[in-house]
């Protein structure tokens, strides 16, 4: 989620290193992935001949056909949910292999993100992380690279088939330590601004893996398109509840003005720096009103996606400012040269895209409780 300045780059033979480990870790998973499909074509072809020869008799032929398949229109939203998913994935695993991450992974990423956490999340959490990367930081560094970027490719096989639906799950439990021990909960503990990413980017990827391991009858039933439109409705309540929050500091003082300022000062182009730099002047003046607004704009959505969800207003407005989030608040998210993801406006603005190119069927979250009241009130 985000991203920090390193003070000075690590030592050139230390950058070699790590390359180097990540080659021969490379050679090793390709080379495994190699013999494995081999096995596989060699069972599929010769498999049955190969059990009669010792006296079994194979099982019958199974139903192959897959349980997750969607139909049309369906299929189309279920394709930009795999590749969305499977590319987000493994641009985090390239991004985790930046020379600085492989051995400052703990002071540009994890340090920030320790402070003013509870004592609770840095003792059982983020220490945790801190003796890992500082023990091991090459080796744990290029772990961390080859399972985002495993995922990514496995997920981009999709649900119909077994590798992807192993992937998309081992993805949830992967989103999940990365939320708790990279993310710190998303610094939702710590005053965390979801203009700056909170409450982090890595459940918005837990979400579109579950959307993806749903079966057939729930897409098809609306329940998929359903949860998608809850899912958005608490975000951005959260969202505006976490900005509102007293205890995050940013009703007075330079709370938004010093965290814009900290990310224009990144080394980046100055086209780049220079909005961030005024955005950061302005925001230093009034901050109770600019705090006020960036309560009010996710708020404004959370309402939007809870009465009228399939309105293309409320679909435009929530893409445009995620789009301006993710430019004027998280700074792309990879800009700065230790961003480990493009934080949490982009997933969350392929997600919309997502539930946007379901059918529609007239239905939101509001009118969905309004109509169950009443056979509630029945029994």
């Amino acid at each position: 989620m985000g991203d920090m300045d390193m003070s000075s780059a690590p030592p050139v033979h230390t950058v070699n290193a790590f390359y180097k480990l990540l080659a021969i870790e490379g050679a090793v998973l390709i080379g495994v992935a190699a013999i494995i499909y081999l096995i596989a074509r060699f069972w599929k072809a010769e498999g049955e001949g190969f059990l009669r020869e010792f006296g079994i008799e194979p099982p019958g032929k199974r139903n192959t056909a897959s349980p997750y398949h969607v139909t049309q229109p369906l299929s189309r939203a279920q394709r930009l949910a795999v590749w969305s998913l499977g590319l987000l994935w493994i641009l985090d695993g390239l991004l985790q292999a930046q020379p600085e991450l492989g051995t400052h992974f703990f002071d540009a990423v994890i340090q920030p993100v320790m402070s003013g956490q509870p004592r609770w999340v840095n003792d059982i959490f983020l220490s945790v992380t801190q003796l890992l990367f500082t023990s091991r930081p090459l080796w744990f560094d290029s772990l961390t690279v080859w399972i985002q970027i495993l995922l990514g490719v496995g997920i981009l096989a999709g649900p119909n088939r077994f590798i992807g639906r192993l992937a998309l799950r081992v993805s949830i439990a992967w989103s999940l330590v990365v939320w708790a021990f990279g993310e710190g909960f998303g610094q939702i503990f710590s005053g965390g601004s979801w203009l700056m990413g909170s409450p982090g980017s890595v459940l918005v990827y837990a979400a579109l893996a579950v959307v993806l391991l749903s079966k057939p009858d729930a897409w098809e039933s609306g329940r998929v398109k359903h949860g998608m439109q809850w899912f958005l409705t608490v975000w951005f309540l959260v969202s505006a509840v976490l900005q509102a929050l007293p205890s995050a500091d940013y009703w007075s003082g330079n709370g938004l003005a010093d965290m814009e300022m900290d990310m224009a000062q990144m080394p980046q182009p100055h086209f780049l720096a220079a909005p961030l730099y005024a955005l950061a002047h302005a925001l230093s003046h009034g901050p109770m009103w600019w705090n006020a607004l960036s309560v009010a704009v996710p708020f404004a959505l959370a309402v939007a996606w809870f009465a009228a969800p399939e309105s293309r207003a409320v679909q435009v407005a929530t893409g445009a400012v995620l789009l301006l989030v993710w430019w004027l608040g998280q700074d792309f998210g990879v800009v700065g040269g230790a961003g480990t993801d493009p934080n949490t406006a982009l997933p969350l603005f392929l997600f919309t895209l997502v539930h946007n190119r379901l059918p529609r069927d007239g239905s939101s979250p509001w009118t969905r409780l309004w109509r169950s009241a009443p056979r509630a009130a029945a029994h």
